[in-house]
């Protein structure tokens, strides 16, 4: 018996807590909706400086390097019949 009361005490506990979230969630919509937040204007960095962007060319592999490491032994396996 007492357990039976816990456990309904346990689960009405909880129902009225997440009411209580629910609430709250829905009071910070009506919030944020009738008084939005100003958000400042964001300054990007190259804008601020105004220097010319300088690409690096070391970055960016040679097209020959990018072939060399292509392993093309599994495209002999591949069974091209199944792709109508």
């Amino acid at each position: 018996m007492i357990t039976k009361n816990l456990l309904g005490t346990l689960i009405l506990l909880l129902n009225a807590g997440g009411l209580g979230y629910l609430f709250y969630l829905g009071s910070l919509a009506v919030l944020d909706r009738f008084f939005p937040k100003q958000a400042e204007p964001e300054v990007s960095p190259a804008a601020a400086k105004k220097d010319p962007m300088i690409m690096d060319n070391d970055m960016i592999p040679d097209e020959d390097d990018l072939l060399k490491d292509l392993d093309l032994s599994d495209l002999d396996k591949l069974d091209l019949e199944n792709f109508d």
